[in-house]
């Protein structure tokens, strides 16, 4: 069984895009390369067979917390004299390390997960998967505290936005 192309495709998108939002300095153009990276796995979520994932997906990122995130770039309203200053080559160089450090210890894991997987044991893709039911149970089942705490970090990321905007308007 051969690669699909089209997952393939939406996968290096995303992986590129991502790179293009935490590498650019006006965060508008972040903010647009992150939307090309969100329906980049929209297309990952349909193509495995998750459409209800891929149109919540759709709806609540792209459609809301990148909104938000637009939102409040416009409301703080930043010049070009105001970004902070470009860091040293070493510096980028170590958080590039970090950041394959990090890289490594969420794949190596999930790596040995889906060859596990590949050997029978576990049928992780059956007719439910990424349905309403299917993500219903698990939010609000074993992942229901990471549910809400991710609410709670959503409310802490718009009072924040808001302090900002009227320290600077004052």
């Amino acid at each position: 069984m051969g690669i699909d192309p089209v997952f393939a495709l939406a996968a290096a998108v995303s992986v590129v895009s991502g790179l293009m939002t935490v590498t650019r300095r006006n965060p508008v153009y972040s903010a647009v390369w992150m939307l090309a990276c969100f329906i980049a796995l929209a297309v990952v979520y349909l193509r495995l067979d998750a459409p209800f994932l891929a149109a919540m997906h759709v709806l609540v990122y792209t459609g809301a917390i990148l909104v938000l995130f637009l939102f409040v770039i416009m409301l703080l309203n930043l010049k070009p004299e105001e970004f902070p200053p470009e860091p040293s080559l070493p510096a980028k160089g170590v958080c590039a390390l970090l950041c394959l450090g990090l890289f490594g210890l969420l794949a190596v894991p999930m790596w040995f997960a889906a060859v596990e997987l590949q050997g029978g044991t576990i049928d992780a893709k059956g007719p439910a998967f990424g349905g309403v039911e299917y993500v219903g149970e698990a939010l609000f089942g074993p992942y229901a505290l990471p549910f809400e705490l991710m609410s709670v970090l959503i409310m802490v990321a718009i009072f924040g936005g808001v302090v900002l905007a009227r320290r600077k308007a004052a």
